[in-house]
């Protein structure tokens, strides 16, 4: 093959791509500094924007969720039906919440893993057998693949369905969903915000800072300012 078969680069390409990987990479460090900064400064990092969702509760109505300013939303996913793997991940909830009972201003919110099971008759009989029948209390259902992308999207929290072979009960259908979120939207942000992500593993290794949500509710609590809760414009 002669050189004139040779594709020519061009270098000014080779240039662009690297000013563009580099572009990427103090983008990165940047972003990674600012988290770090927050941090240290005992700030809840602005982890990701969270859109407005609409669905139906458990107790058959409508709900928004995400929509109120000076609002606590802690938020988990689980699937009723492994009552195990639910009371877990309420029951964490429930004492993050117990650590203000000053404030009124939370949700607990569960979203379901399986909607086409988790009906609003399941989630209601599931929250009155376990006592979760304050007005807190949020359990979301409706249809599956638009519930799924959103918190996936999100929340990161992809819902993974556990092989046949994995299953140690009929009910076993999904693995385990360690993590719970803390949205906020505070009086001068534009849009809710994951504030938080609270882990509670119970193997060797596994994180556990259920602690830190309320080091980040109490610092979110005095920036709050003297203005009454308002829904969003």
């Amino acid at each position: 093959m002669s050189d004139s078969d040779n594709p020519k680069i061009n270098p000014w390409t080779v240039w662009a791509l690297i000013f563009i990987m580099l572009m990427g990479i103090l983008v990165y460090y940047s972003w990674l500094k600012t988290v770090q900064r927050q941090y240290v400064d005992g700030k809840p990092p602005f982890l990701r924007p969270v859109d407005r969702f609409r669905a139906d509760g458990h107790k058959k109505d409508s709900i928004e969720l995400f929509d109120t300013k000076g609002r606590f939303y802690l938020v988990g996913y689980f699937y009723s039906g492994d009552e195990k793997e639910a009371l877990a991940v309420c029951n964490r909830m429930m004492k993050m919440r117990e650590a203000f009972p000053e404030v009124d201003e939370f949700s607990l919110v569960g979203f379901s893993m399986a909607p086409e099971l988790d009906s609003s008759e399941n989630l209601m009989k599931f929250a009155e057998k376990n006592g979760y029948t304050s007005d807190d209390w949020i359990f979301v259902t409706g249809n599956r693949d638009r519930i799924r992308t959103y918190m996936n999207k999100f929340f990161r929290y992809p819902g993974h369905e556990k092989p046949d072979e994995y299953r140690e009960t009929e009910t076993d259908l999904y693995a385990r969903e360690l993590r719970i979120s803390l949205v906020y939207q505070g009086a001068s942000d534009e849009e809710a915000f994951i504030r938080g992500v609270y882990w509670e593993g119970i193997r060797k290794g596994e994180v556990k800072n259920d602690k830190a949500a309320g080091d980040d509710i109490t610092y979110l609590l005095k920036l709050k300012e003297n203005l009454p809760t308002k829904t969003i414009e």
